[in-house]
């Protein structure tokens, strides 16, 4: 069974950018390959991660709503599935990313759904270490992607609205019914100490611990650009956290 570890948080929080570095410094610290799960709709974890994604869950469940009676000939439907599923999937040399992509749109997606859950556990129970990058509304986990989750990221800036907002999702998520292990508070791009009010609300709240990660240029400047942020140097002090954290988990 593979160790999951779920980062969600509200946008611009740079969670994405987190998960990257977490794949790769997890990667560095088993040489196994991690598995990738972008799940949030907004998709820029390839970009974090230096490849380009040309296809996604969301676009194959379209596909398959619109192609239902197209299967080919002696192939189940479930076979045709983890075979598109398969082309989906961008291998890669230290990981295998496969982005969920938009919400379904109008129509009965059941069925669809089903499959793809079912063989998203398939998949992601092949790797040691699996690490998914979700939206703040926590529905691909719940919906698609998976219920359980050994280790819960919730990335938030320092400022009293997103600790709150950390806080909800953590809420969010347990009032689901999601499995969770361990669950952390991230708290990113932080400048010099973490203001009072959001050490009160971290000090409160649910989480089991509290990370802090420093504000960085060089990861603000790969983001700006839209460069991958697998660049950045071994001994920046913004990577470095990222390991230690790789470590703990």
């Amino acid at each position: 069974m593979s160790g999951r570890i779920a980062i969600a948080g509200k946008g611009g929080v740079g969670k994405s950018t987190i998960a990257a570095l977490l794949i790769r410094a997890l990667h560095e610290r088993t040489g196994k390959v991690i598995m990738a799960v972008d799940a949030d709709p907004n998709s820029n974890l390839g970009e974090k991660l230096g490849i380009n994604v040309e296809r996604s869950i969301g676009e194959l469940r379209e596909d398959l709503l619109k192609k239902s009676e197209e299967v080919p000939v002696g192939q189940s439907k479930q076979d045709f599935v983890r075979y598109q599923m398969q082309l989906a999937t961008v291998e890669g040399s230290s990981f295998d990313l496969l982005t969920m992509g938009r919400p379904e749109g109008p129509g009965c997606y059941c069925f669809i759904n089903n499959i793809l859950r079912t063989f998203l556990d398939l998949v992601m129970d092949k790797y040691d270490h699996v690490v998914i990058d979700n939206e703040a509304g926590m529905e691909h986990l719940s919906r698609r992607t998976t219920k359980r989750m050994d280790a819960f990221l919730v990335i938030s800036d320092d400022t009293k609205v997103g600790a709150e907002t950390a806080v909800r999702i953590l809420k969010l998520a347990q009032d689901m019914g999601i499995e969770i292990g361990n669950a952390t508070l991230v708290l990113n791009k932080v400048k010099g100490d973490v203001h009072q009010k959001v050490k009160d609300i971290a000090q409160e709240s649910p989480f089991e611990h509290v990370v802090v990660l420093p504000y960085d240029k060089d990861v603000e400047r790969a983001s700006i650009e839209g460069r991958s942020v697998l660049e950045i140097s071994d001994a920046n002090p913004f990577y470095v956290k990222v390991r230690a954290l790789a470590t703990e988990l």
